[in-house]
């Protein structure tokens, strides 16, 4: 039986391939692949909006996560902006510049996605969206 670490394991090495891809086809921009991850995070997950969220989501070092932030907020394509009332945590979001980069790395990540499911049965890939489905629902149940 698949264990949930092993999920999260999946779903990192997707991440990472996806990133490293990506980062291929963008050289232009020289986008890391964790640079990548977090804007795609930030544009999907409304949610995120702190460096510790990515961090654990990433399941990537605070180092790394800062580093990242902080090259993603000198290209303009994000802000960091601080909790008046805790200085210990600032959040995240993406500018207006971050949009046509994402238009961009949205085509490529459909140009990936045929590759990758490309022999793999519309019926199958149902069943995972499902299931995924199914599994929020859980975790939003019990928030």
């Amino acid at each position: 039986m698949l264990t949930i670490e092993e999920f999260l394991r999946l779903s990192n090495r997707l991440r990472e391939y996806y990133g490293k891809q990506i980062k291929d086809r963008f050289s232009e921009y020289t986008f890391s692949p964790n640079e990548i991850s977090i804007l795609i995070l930030l544009q999907n997950n409304t949610s995120i909006t702190t460096s510790t969220q990515l961090r654990v989501v990433l399941g990537v070092s605070k180092a790394l996560v800062s580093r990242s932030v902080t090259s993603l907020e000198q290209k303009g394509l994000i802000t960091v902006k601080g909790i008046p009332n805790d200085k210990r945590i600032s959040h995240i979001e993406l500018t207006e510049n971050a949009i046509p980069v994402l238009e961009k790395i949205n085509i490529e990540i459909e140009k990936i996605n045929q590759v990758l499911f490309k022999d793999i049965p519309t019926k199958d890939i149902q069943c995972m969206i499902d299931t995924m489905n199914k599994m929020n629902e859980k975790i939003e149940g019990a928030n």
